[in-house]
């Protein structure tokens, strides 16, 4: 790498790090080392997204002050630049009201989704991370779409019971267009390996 393509990378890292999209704040949240511990939980096993710089990061870490104050950082892997997924437009990336939850707010072990009903009406289901898992994998494939969740700032969140819960969003592979399919091959990839790994630890 030329010194000039090292000072033009150094320059955009220096900028990432500098912006906040990327820093997570916890004043809201009650049980603030239970709220790191839960989220530790995750750490590269859900892809971050950042819509400052439109980039989906599969490879960071959680960077946790000592003090009992401040945000959480999200640092990616600058050498990880496989793992970094580019142009990925802010509108492609949706909530989709889903919740990971510790067992522990409804008297179980483990993780359990809280997955919305099919339509409004429709009541809110709470099931064993695995099971909730497979059902929402059939059920955006019966629409002919993939379930690719990602995390952004402010889905860190408190449920009932002041018990942390992480809310998930998704990319919505339609409005990748300017994507090669090779590049949404791999991100649906990295994804899938990262729910691999959540599925056998849930």
């Amino acid at each position: 790498m030329s010194s000039d393509s090292a000072e033009y990378a150094d320059a955009r890292w220096a900028e990432l790090q500098r912006q906040n999209d990327l820093d997570w704040d916890l004043d809201a949240i009650t049980d603030r080392r239970e709220a790191i511990a839960f989220l530790q939980r995750f750490e590269n096993r859900l892809c971050i997204y950042s819509g400052y710089v439109e980039k989906l990061y599969s490879n960071y870490s959680l960077v946790v002050p000592e003090e009992d104050h401040g945000f959480i950082t999200i640092l990616p892997d600058e050498q990880a630049w496989h793992d970094t997924f580019q142009n990925i437009p802010a509108d492609a990336v949706e909530p989709t009201g889903i919740h990971i939850l510790p067992g522990e707010t409804m008297g179980y072990h483990g993780l359990y989704l809280k997955i919305p009903g099919d339509h409004p009406l429709a009541a809110s289901r709470e099931l064993p991370f695995q099971d909730g898992l497979k059902l929402l994998i059939q059920r955006y494939q019966a629409r002919g779409e993939s379930f690719l969740p990602v995390l952004i700032k402010g889905d860190l969140r408190e449920y009932e019971a002041r018990m942390p819960s992480l809310h998930l969003h998704r990319i919505d592979a339609a409005k990748l267009g300017t994507l090669s399919q090779l590049e949404l091959n791999a991100i649906k990839a990295v994804i899938a390996d990262h729910l691999i790994g959540l599925f056998r630890r849930g």
